[in-house]
């Protein structure tokens, strides 16, 4: 049971990736597979780094005085 549910869960973010993988930004692509390839080659890891990338990249925050 547990098994399986570690597939599907690389299988939903392999599927995920594959088709927005060449729409990413280069950096991220690079920096997340270095990420995920240290922690054992997950795609689950890949996924969750490039969200983490992503909406960091779109929430940046300017200083306030």
């Amino acid at each position: 049971m547990i098994y399986s549910g570690c597939i599907d869960m690389e299988q939903s973010s392999y599927n995920k990736l594959k088709s927005a993988w060449d729409s990413l930004p280069g950096r991220t692509r690079e920096y997340c597979d270095q990420i995920a390839r240290t922690t054992g080659g997950s795609y689950a890891i890949l996924d969750g780094c490039i969200d983490m990338e992503t909406q960091a990249a779109s929430n940046q925050q300017g200083f306030k005085f």
